[in-house]
């Protein structure tokens, strides 16, 4: 629809760009747990990352990406019923789970000074649409990626067909808004992803290669010429959630529950030990109080390790998130 209404030869560059790209790209579909994991993870840099002025994406260093290109596809829908049902900070203000459908980040490396990167939506019962904008993020002189310098560039073909379709201005301005916050907040999964792929326990994620066209067709693209399925990769990798993942989750659930409970019941500070000491009043009087304990006992079926059982000789590491320790 968007082509017999708005064709340009812009628009014939951006799919013919895409298609290319897609091709070339090494593909990960996520299931909605796996999703729900790496968006924890943001949740937790999230808030350590606002204190110090910087992006949560810079926690997870230097993205070591698996391919020049890459696509990474995830459940948009229950992705946002899993954030509701968390109280995730960007659904604070929501009354229930918004979002639909299936969100697609197509990520290329190929250029030495940016990232470029897209997001396709696909929301429930709607065929995928060109997305409204794409986003390039800078390198700094060293080839690093700079999350301070994000530049978006946005799509004139879009902006004309929402206009046809009778969108106001503001509806227009809305959709390209949304559509620039999905982008830079969800951004953070697949990076997630990559930064687990390089690490020697896998971040407690298990990849599992399957092939994407069966043999029927595959036949059937040959004997029609269809070329963008003879391109593509052959295989493509399904990411799900192992042990440590699945303990992480279930204790950090179990851990908000707990807050939640905690701050409800104005329940005070958590059980412990206060030594003998002096209590001095305004008129003198001296009180030696002796040692005992103060507070609530904490909840026998409550975790105790946010991040969950892991093997001795691995571990996931996010320096940056935790510094080591010499005293």
């Amino acid at each position: 629809m968007v082509w017999h209404l708005v064709p340009s030869d812009e628009l014939t560059r951006f799919r013919r760009y895409a298609l290319e790209a897609l091709q070339q790209a090494k593909v990960y579909l996520l299931d909605h747990n796996a999703a729900n994991y790496a968006d924890t993870l943001h949740d937790a840099l999230q808030e350590r990352a606002q204190a110090v002025g910087s992006q949560a994406m810079s926690y997870l260093g230097e993205i070591q990406f698996p391919a020049k290109v890459t696509w990474v596809e995830f459940d948009y829908r229950e992705l946002a019923v899993a954030r509701f049902e968390r109280g995730a900070p960007s659904t604070a203000h929501d009354d229930r789970p918004i979002g639909s459908g299936v969100h697609g980040f197509l990520i290329d490396d190929r250029e030495v000074d940016h990232l470029r990167i897209t997001m396709f939506a696909r929301p429930d019962g709607v065929r995928a649409m060109d997305p409204m904008s794409f986003m390039r993020l800078n390198r700094t002189g060293q080839g690093l990626l700079d999350y301070e310098d994000v530049k978006f560039e946005f799509n004139p073909s879009m902006m004309r067909y929402r206009a046809i379709c009778g969108d106001s201005e503001e509806a227009i301005e809305a959709r390209r808004t949304i559509h620039l916050i999905n982008t830079g907040s969800e951004l953070f999964i697949p990076c997630a992803l990559f930064a687990m792929l390089v690490s020697p326990d896998l971040g407690g994620i298990i990849p599992s290669e399957s092939d994407t066209f069966t043999a029927k067709e595959t036949k059937t693209a040959r004997k029609f010429g269809k070329s963008w399925i003879l391109g593509a990769q052959k295989s493509h990798l399904t990411i799900r959630i192992g042990p440590q993942a699945a303990a992480h989750m279930a204790e950090r659930t179990a851990r908000l529950e707990f807050e939640r409970q905690t701050l409800e019941a104005r329940n005070g500070p958590v059980r412990h030990w206060v030594s003998e000491h002096e209590r001095h009043y305004r008129s003198g009087k001296v009180v030696l109080v002796k040692g005992h304990h103060r507070g609530q006992a904490p909840d026998p079926n409550l975790p105790t390790r946010v991040m969950g059982p892991k093997r001795e000789e691995f571990e996931f590491d996010l320096s940056e998130v935790v510094p080591s320790r010499t005293d």
